[in-house]
């Protein structure tokens, strides 16, 4: 039976607009949840993703990890894996890192470049599509698609 997916369309004007709504989704977020970014270069994950971490008060700034392939974040008895899988050829490599031992272990994965890895990824994770607005400065759109009622107000 297919499970019914919750769809929200949300616009932002500024990077902190982007970093109060993913701290809205951060609030929300269960241990061994998958956070699946994906969107051009420079259309907001890392942006969205450093949102995240501050909202479980992570002291350290989240740079995307594009030449170590993931960083691991600890406050609050979360953890947090950020991932970016820009140079990954597919999810066999990103299994291959351990990914899944992290996700059983409770920790909330967080994937920006998620549609290189998607092979891999179950039906239940939250992805959030970015698109940058050429017509409006700073403006961007994200659709998120969750298994899950979220309340993003």
């Amino acid at each position: 039976m297919a499970q019914t997916a919750f769809m929200y369309t949300v616009s932002t004007h500024s990077a902190s607009e982007s970093r109060d709504l993913a701290a809205r989704l951060a609030a929300q977020l269960q241990p061994g949840d998958i956070v699946a970014l994906e969107g051009d270069l420079a259309s907001g994950k890392t942006t969205f993703t450093q949102g995240l971490t501050q909202f479980f008060k992570i002291d350290e700034y989240a740079a995307s990890p594009t030449f170590t392939y993931m960083n691991e974040y600890h406050a609050g008895g979360v953890t947090i894996l950020h991932i970016d899988a820009y140079r990954l050829n597919s999810g066999s490599e990103l299994i291959g890192m351990g990914f899944w031992e992290y996700v059983e272990n409770d920790a909330i994965a967080i994937i920006e470049w998620a549609d290189i890895v998607a092979d891999i990824l179950p039906a239940e994770v939250i992805r959030l599509q970015f698109q940058r607005d050429d017509q409006v400065q700073n403006q961007r759109h994200i659709t998120i698609t969750s298994p899950r009622k979220l309340d993003l107000k």
